[in-house]
């Protein structure tokens, strides 16, 4: 369309829509670059959850800003005559976008009250459940997991807000259990003694009978989220390996091995390793048993 000699893109000439093309990449350049230049100042200094949300926050900011305050200057945008403008459809458009709007309100809460922070290792226990996982990002709208597996997992913010969220990097700890069932005419004392001795000789498993770098649980007790939670220490004897008698069935005898950990991520090597040890030294002392790894 010609107005005159120049050339008309919706009434707005072609110099100012080109200008317009131009601050719009422009401002995407500039919220970027702010972007990288905040996680290099900030990260090592403070977490990487507030490290990350400060650059983006500032990231999006700068665009919004830009790309609206270009559009005012060059295309004469109205964002009152717009948003007046379109009426029904705007509406349309709101309802349609609530699950967006619920995923950055539950962004934004889980920013202010951090229930799960990055590299946090998690589980989501309501649908859609997940396994042991690692949070590896939390943007506007999605948070990123990553299973044991490798699999990475998008959960929407609403889900990790509405969900139960079992957070073992906040507690520190997780316990295990192995169940082994023996004959009703085994010695119950040498099993029991053989499955204590076998927790006491792995270093990643809590006691408070071992060397003093075996109990590291002392100090998690210290830090100040679990202070705020608990009035006192409680007794870390509790954390100590524990074997009970689950039931006896048809001439078998079900024993449950309880031990606690803090490296969550390795509980499968840990357990496996724990086992089959115990599962060793039985089976030098002809005791016959079966297993299992709850």
């Amino acid at each position: 369309m010609l107005a005159g000699d120049q050339i008309l893109i919706g009434g707005v000439t072609l110099e100012a829509f080109l200008a317009f093309i131009l601050a719009l990449f422009a401002f995407l350049f500039l919220g970027n670059l702010a972007y990288m230049l905040i996680r290099r100042v900030m990260d090592g200094r403070v977490s990487h959850g507030t490290a990350k949300w400060a650059a983006t926050i500032t990231q999006y900011a700068i665009i919004i800003a830009g790309v609206y305050a270009s559009a005012s200057h060059l295309l004469a945008f109205d964002l009152k005559a717009v948003a007046a403008s379109l009426g029904i459809l705007g509406i349309v458009v709101a309802i349609s976008s609530t699950q967006i709007l619920q995923n950055i309100l539950a962004g934004i809460l889980i920013t202010v009250n951090r229930p799960v922070n990055l590299d946090d290792w998690i589980i989501v226990g309501e649908w859609p459940a997940t396994g042991l996982s690692k949070v590896r990002d939390i943007s506007f709208t999605t948070t990123i997991l990553q299973g044991l597996d490798g699999g990475l997992i998008l959960m929407p913010n609403s889900n990790i807000i509405a969900s139960k969220v079992v957070n073992y990097s906040r507690s520190g700890l997780r316990e295990i259990q192995v169940s082994l069932s023996v004959p009703v005419s085994a010695d119950l004392a040498r099993v029991r003694e053989i499955a204590l001795a076998a927790a006491l000789e792995d270093p990643l498993i809590l006691s408070s009978h071992g060397p003093a770098n075996r109990i590291g649980a002392q100090d998690l007790f210290d830090l100040p989220y679990i202070r705020r939670l608990r009035a006192e220490r409680p007794d870390l004897a509790r954390f100590d390996p524990i074997v009970h008698l689950a039931s006896v069935t048809d001439g078998w005898i079900k024993l449950t091995i309880g031990v606690w950990i803090q490296k969550v991520s390795r509980k499968d090597e840990i357990a496996s390793r724990f086992l089959g040890r115990v599962l060793e030294r039985l089976q030098a002392e002809k005791i016959p048993v079966k297993a299992e790894v709850a």
